[in-house]
């Protein structure tokens, strides 16, 4: 390595390198996301779930649909805050009055029964 200047090869690797090291991204530079946007639009996909479950699959004769309704009324029935996901916990990350969500579902079963 008589005529290669170490100094000026180590620097050429260093430069090399430098494209696949990542850069720092500031909550600024994502383009207006708001914060917990994603989280949000998650906790209303599972209460929209919950809701159609319940809707669709309540009087259902299919054992599996009669299932399904039986979990969903159980977990939208419950007082408990012991999970993140609790129906509790859900409605007040998305600053919805669970008492609110739990009449208008029984209002819509008693519609359903009406017919």
């Amino acid at each position: 390595m008589a005529g290669i200047d170490r100094a000026a090869w180590t620097g050429s690797v260093r430069d090399m390198t430098t494209p696949f090291v990542p850069e720092t991204v500031l909550p600024s530079q994502l383009g207006g996301r708001q914060p917990q946007q994603g989280e949000r639009l998650l906790l209303l996909a599972v209460l929209e779930d919950a809701v159609d479950c319940y809707r669709k699959c309540r009087g259902s004769r299919d054992p599996a649909l009669r299932l399904l309704f039986d979990e969903t009324r159980a977990w939208v029935e419950s007082r408990e805050r012991d999970t993140v996901f609790s129906f509790e916990n859900l409605c007040e990350a998305l600053d919805i009055d669970p008492d609110y969500v739990r009449r208008c579902l029984g209002e819509v079963g008693e519609g359903d029964r009406r017919r």
